[in-house]
Parts: structure tokens; sequence; C-alpha cells
């Protein structure tokens, strides 16, 4: 008897399901090659070498929450036809090839229209992977079972790293010894590493291929906007986890963007320490923060660790303004140490919208969750970006100081994120997490998970000259 599209898929069988896990781990390696030469120095120099202005770079922070809206018409065509898998691979294919355009622009536009040309460019390939992401979460739901998704997704994630953290090395190599050279090398050298970094996301995309989906029957009728979104605005956790990305997203879009003109503009890097203090060095940290991140997820809940995580990031911003041309110790090592806790504020919202999606009925209109998400992130993003952009055109060439130490605009963006971060955390107290452990027991535990980590790594080598390190008693956890 055939099932009911609502009933559960049993998914593959336990070793074919290995393997479609370990490849779409091997994927992403590809995948995250593409992304760190794309969101790195190189876009960045690409966009200032067009001509983009400072609003210009807000604009560019928007573009990819802006291009989300298209995810609720994707959900509710998806519900109505199907074809996740297709969808994924058509949309996604478009997304990447694009890129190789985008590394044309300094040779196929007249320098007048460069700037429109890349905006332009970079929104249809951000429509074009936002119409995916429907389709991606349900598909995710069925292939990644919820007993192991904390532990699978920070191990993805930390092989992406990996991979991310060598390429920014080498692209700031390359940048540099290209701008020695002239200024035309320097634009061929960028045109080059996005056209390079197209293909590797090309081979990412194209793995998925092989990757079994299972086609749910098709819906009897198409589901008006409103039947599609009344289910999931009706959860109370949903409505605060809306809340809560939003407003985190708003702090957070449009930092990036200004990080990068930060150091590269007022620190006076170059490209390759830009790479390495934006790029290598939080993620080197995140590399070894993702499997701790993990862990708690699967053992303590997805609620207590976005709390505790989110905490331990809302310097994240505003100590970049401890960083200055001579002095960057300091505020460097304060950016460092909210790098080890973002990987925890992402797997948990993560998690806690795979787990919404689970909760949903049926395999396509539990994508309404997603949709929704990621409506509420666009129009958030959004104004976040087009916020940064008119603060960076109005304060351009504002000069101040705080504690003795230079302040531009930039440090007025980033301190107006720490202040947002926190009116996102306030949210979480109205996500359910039944699973969770109370947010105290669980920092305790955290602490004491660390601690014997630490006790093990140090004082074990020491241990075969002497027995003194015993004497540290470890630290114990009572619930």
């Amino acid at each position: 008897m055939k099932a009911a599209a609502s009933t559960p898929d049993p998914g593959p069988a336990e070793p074919a399901r290995r393997a479609v896990l370990q490849r779409i781990l091997v994927a992403w390696l590809f995948g995250a090659a593409w992304m760190s030469i794309t969101t790195g120095a190189v876009l960045t120099r690409f966009a200032k070498s067009a001509g983009l202005s400072e609003f210009g770079f807000g604009i560019l922070a928007a573009v990819p929450f802006m291009a989300a809206l298209a995810q609720l018409p994707a959900s509710m065509a998806l519900d109505r036809f199907g074809h996740r898998k297709r969808v994924f691979i058509v949309a996604n294919v478009l997304h990447r090839a694009l890129w190789l355009v985008i590394a044309a622009i300094p040779w196929i536009l007249p320098r007048e229209a460069q700037p429109a040309g890349l905006i332009a460019l970079m929104i249809l390939s951000a429509v074009s992977n936002h119409v995916t992401a429907p389709a991606w979460y349900s598909w995710l739901v069925d292939l990644v079972p919820a007993r192991i998704r904390g532990r699978y997704f920070s191990r993805r994630t930390q092989a992406g790293q990996i991979v991310s953290l060598t390429l920014a090395v080498l692209a700031g190599f390359a940048l540099d010894w290209a701008e020695q050279r002239s200024g035309l090398a320097l634009c061929r050298m960028m045109s080059v590493l996005l056209a390079v970094a197209a293909v590797f996301g090309l081979v990412d995309i194209l793995a998925f291929v092989a990757v079994p989906d299972r086609e749910a029957p098709p819906a009897p009728r198409a589901a008006g906007l409103f039947e599609l979104v009344r289910e999931p605005l009706r959860n109370r956790s949903f409505r605060h986890y809306l809340a809560f990305t939003a407003t985190l997203t708003f702090g957070t879009a449009y930092v990036g963007q200004f990080c990068w003109l930060y150091v590269l503009d007022v620190c006076k890097v170059t490209n390759t320490q830009a790479n390495l203090m934006l790029i290598t060095g939080p993620q080197l940290v995140a590399l070894f923060s993702i499997p701790f991140w993990g862990r708690m997820i699967d053992r303590l809940g997805r609620k207590p660790v976005a709390m505790i995580a989110g905490v331990c990031v809302l310097h994240g911003a505003a100590v970049w303004v401890l960083v200055t041309e001579h002095h960057w110790v300091a505020g460097y090592v304060g950016v460092l140490l909210a790098s080890f806790a973002w990987p925890g504020v992402d797997l948990a919202s993560y998690n806690i919208l795979l787990g919404l999606v689970g909760s949903g009925r049926g395999a396509r209109r539990n994508t309404a969750y997603v949709a929704i998400a990621s409506v509420v992130v666009a129009l958030s993003g959004t104004l976040s970006g087009l916020f940064g952009g008119l603060m960076a055109r109005s304060l351009h060439d504002w000069q101040g100081s705080l504690f003795g130490l230079p302040l531009t605009y930039h440090g007025l963006l980033f301190l107006l994120s720490g202040v947002f971060r926190g009116f996102a955390l306030l949210w979480l107290r109205g996500i359910d997490d039944p699973r969770a452990f109370p947010a105290r027991d669980a920092l305790r535990f955290m602490v004491a998970d660390m601690y014997s980590n630490l006790q093990e790594t140090v004082f074990v080598p020491v241990r075969v000259i002497g027995r003194w390190s015993y004497k540290l008693a470890p630290i114990r956890w009572r619930r």
C-alpha cells in the first residue's frame, strides 16, 4: 500500500545513506572553495576596481538578503509541482555559472557601466541561489537523520573550513603578487580567481546528480499564500525564531563588507594580511570549535547552545575598533574569541530551523517554514545593508575618538552591531526545545567539557616527567 504524503519516508538503507552523506560532505569541499574566493579580499578588491562606492558596498551587502524574497514563491511552486532535486541542480548551476560572467565584467563592460553590471549580476546569481533553499532544506531533512545533524553539519563545516582558510591565504598571495607588477596584472588575477571559483562551485552542485531523492505525489491543488503560511505562523516557537533571526541579521548583515573596507582602507593592511585576519584566523579558530558545538547541540539542545554562544559573540564587531594600523593585537584577540563562538550560533540556529521544518505536515508543505524565515531574513538583511550604506555615505569623512582611539563610521557601525545582537538574544526565551537542558546546567557542562579537554591536551605530555599535574582534579558536573 502506498504511503501517504505526510508519512515520513524511511530513506535509503544505512550503507547507502552513509555514502550519500559522504558525497554531500565531499561536494561541499568544492563549495567552500567557491565561497572562500567569492567572499574574501578578491571580491572587495574587484568591486573597488569596478568603481563601487561606499553606498554601493551597502547595496552589495544587502543583495543576498533581497534575493531571499524569491524563496516564498519558490516554496509555493515546490508545494504544487515538486521536483526539488531538479530545481536544486538547475537553479544552482545558473547561480554558480554566473560568476564566470562576473569575472569577465572588466573585459566586456565599459568602465561607467561596471558598478551597475556587478550589482545586477550579483542579484541574478543570488536569486538563483535562493530559489533552491526550500528544496534544499526539505531534502536535507530526508537525507540527514535528526539524531546526528549537529555532529554531521559540524564536521561538514569543519572540512569546508580547512579548504577555505587554505585558499584564502593562496588568494591573498596571488593578489599581492599581481598588485606589485601592475594594475592590469591585478585585474587579470582577480578575474582568473573568480572564474576558478565558479568552476569549483559548479563541481559542488553537479555532485548532487547522483544523490537520490524521493518524490512526493503531486498536491491535489496549489496552496494559496495564506494557506501556505498559516500553519508556520501559528507556531509560537517559529514566531520567536523569526524575531531572533531578524534582529540578529539586521545587526550583522552589513558588518562583513565594512570589515573588509576597514582593514584595507583604515588599517592599511595588504591583501594577504586582510585574508589572514578576516578569513584564515577566524576559520582556524572555528575549525577547532565546530566539533565542540556540534557535540553540545546533540547532547544539550539547540536553544541553550544558541543562548550561550550568542552571549559570546556580542562583542564580535565592536572589538574591531581596537584594531588600528599600529596596535591590533588586543582587539584581534577579541575577534578570535567571538570567532570561537560563532559556529555555535550558526549551527544551533540551523538546527532550530531544521527541527521546525521537520515538524511541518508533508514533505513539501513544510518548506513554508524555510520560505517564511528566508523572507523575514531577506527584509531584515536588506534593511541592514541599506542602513550600513546610508551611514557610510552620510559619515564618510567623520572622525571621532573612543578611549583615545580613532573612530570612523566603520567603528560606529561595529558598536551598533553589538547592541542589535543583544536584543536578538531576548527572543530565544520563547523558543520551545523540550529535550534541552536548562541554560545554567548547559553552561556548567560546557565549561567542564572544555576544561577536561584542555587539561588532557596540556598536562598529558608532562605526566611523563612528574605526577604533579594529577593534583588538578577535573571539574565535575551534576545535572
